[in-house]
């Protein structure tokens, strides 16, 4: 019974182990658990330590594994990793592919950043795809020690730097002089505070004032229909006139009209030369008669003369009367 009890236990043994065995290997994926429906291919320059059966994730949750990692030698030599991806997965036509690590030295997985569904064509079974090379561990710190030099030596300047009485000097200077632009600062922008007030009252009433002008201007309106109307009225009758005193210029340039005849006649015009000049004279020798006349008319209204004498006298005149 002891002997019995002794055997049970090294084979309860046995299978535990084998059961872990295959337990580690479905982990590590010697063992295919998962049966992708169809597979993507991706290429690297660098893959980081990706190998078969790392997980694949899209968004995060693992949907597939890496099924293959083969090395092709072109011009340079490319990574080609085959992902199988579970039935169901979609990706659209520019989801990126990516290589990332659980945690800084953690385990390799092929991470997904889908796009939309509608961003068509998607990736279809078999198609190959360039994927998003991963920065090595190496390089990046390379890249975190020359940032810590940067970084001490930026300590080592501002330390001389601020040890520097003269600077400290200019340093409060400048911060006296920041301070003062600002309080002025303050001042400029409550001064344009105002000023915007002042703008938006000004624009009220210029509102208003467009209003009202509005308003006049639909009570002014009729009246200004009537002047337009006038004014039309005028026009018409001004290019009437217009064509009239052109026909009148056309007549008297023609030799057709009196007028016209008097103007393109020779003969006529010295005629009617003559007659002024003899009119002139005969204007002249009128005057010289109107001024004896005048002066006549002065000697009998003075008493001078036998006529003068005659209307002035009241003897005569008596005296002519009883003869009467």
């Amino acid at each position: 019974m002891k002997k019995i009890t002794m055997e049970v236990r090294v084979g309860f043994l046995v299978v535990v182990a084998v059961a872990l065995i295959l337990l580690f290997a479905v982990v590590k994926g010697q063992i295919p658990f998962r049966h992708a429906s169809y597979e993507v291919r991706a290429v690297f320059k660098y893959v980081a330590g990706v190998d078969r059966g790392s997980p694949v994730r899209v968004s995060g949750v693992r949907v597939g594994e890496v099924k293959a990692v083969n090395l092709a030698y072109e011009d340079t030599p490319l990574a080609y990793v085959t992902l199988g991806l579970d039935h169901g997965v979609k990706l659209g036509r520019h989801s990126q592919i990516l290589i990332r690590s659980f945690g800084l030295i953690g385990e390799k997985y092929v991470e997904i950043i889908p796009t939309s569904v509608t961003d068509t064509p998607l990736i279809q079974p078999g198609e190959t795809v360039i994927g998003v090379e991963p920065l090595p561990l190496d390089r990046l710190l390379v890249l975190g020690e020359e940032l810590g030099r940067s970084a001490r030596d930026l300590a080592i300047s501002m330390e001389r730097l601020v040890g520097d009485p003269k600077l400290k000097e200019e340093i409060f200077d400048t911060l006296n002089k920041v301070q003062s632009a600002s309080v002025q600062g303050t001042r400029t922008l409550a001064s344009v505070e105002a000023t915007a007030v002042e703008l938006k009252e000004a624009c009220t009433r210029a509102e208003d004032l467009i209003s009202s002008a509005k308003d006049t201007v639909e009570q002014a309106k009729p009246a200004l229909l009537r002047l337009i109307f006038n004014f039309q009225v005028a026009s018409e009758g001004f290019v009437q006139a217009s064509k009239q005193v052109t026909d009148i210029l056309a007549k008297v340039q023609s030799d057709e009209s009196s007028l016209g005849r008097l103007i393109s006649s020779p003969d006529i015009y010295q005629k009617l030369d003559q007659s002024l000049t003899e009119l002139n004279r005969a204007l002249a020798q009128f005057s010289e008669a109107s001024k004896d006349v005048a002066s006549l008319a002065n000697d009998v209204k003075e008493g001078k003369g036998s006529v003068g004498k005659f209307l002035t006298s009241d003897e005569i005149y008596n005296e002519v009367r009883g003869f009467m």
